[in-house]
């Protein structure tokens, strides 16, 4: 009887050992969680590719600011999907993983952001100027804003856009449930715009002088 028990209860415990390593398995790494939201980004799903992001607290990059229309009636979304249309990535590799954080690199290649908005720029404002001091003031900004977007469209496109390889280390942090989020940061915003930190410079510089 005592054998019996023994022998039930040692099943029993070699049972539930296997159960937890199976359910630690099913956890996605975070090169697979890397890849899975670098995928949604590909295919210009922005609602699934949020979900592999720490939204717990506000950083660098809010998809849903992202993607909707501006004040000037830009349409982000459009802008958002014409990036992704050449955006291409090789398979992410873990570089790291300590307690719940882990650090994952991977190739990039996609539109050089920074580029494609001065040449926007440089392209729009010899327009602006000319149009300065019209007497109907806001029907020419309306004008001008539909212009810069559909310039900058132009530059996004896989047509004319310049390319930018780059490889980008995205950290990633457990949330509640034991599953890797990658971190709002500044390594998240170069993965999705390149040159995303000289094309903020540029705005703060062109901020500055106005």
């Amino acid at each position: 009887m005592r054998k019996e028990i023994k022998k039930f209860i040692t099943g029993f415990i070699v049972f539930g050992f296997t159960i937890s390593l199976l359910a630690g398995c099913g956890s996605p790494k975070p090169a697979d969680t890397v890849n899975d939201f670098l995928t949604a980004i590909k295919e210009a799903d922005y609602k699934k590719a949020i979900t592999y992001v720490d939204t717990n607290k506000k950083g660098d990059l809010d998809f849903p600011e992202v993607t909707k229309k501006g004040e000037g009636g830009f349409d982000g979304e459009k802008a958002f999907n014409a990036i992704t249309k050449s955006y291409k990535f090789e398979e992410p590799v873990e570089v790291s993983k300590k307690g719940d954080k882990a650090k994952v690199k991977v190739k990039i290649t996609s539109v050089d952001m920074q580029i494609a908005m001065s040449q926007t720029i440089s392209e729009v404002m010899p327009m602006a100027f000319a149009s300065a001091f019209s007497e109907d003031q806001e029907k020419t900004d309306k004008k001008m804003e539909k212009l810069m977007e559909g310039t900058l469209l132009k530059n996004l496109s896989p047509k004319n856009a310049t390319m930018a390889t780059r490889e980008v280390t995205l950290n990633l942090k457990k949330d509640k449930d034991g599953n890797y989020k990658i971190v709002s940061d500044d390594q998240l915003m170069e993965a999705i715009f390149a040159n995303a930190k000289d094309l903020d410079e540029m705005f703060n510089e062109m901020g500055e002088e106005n």
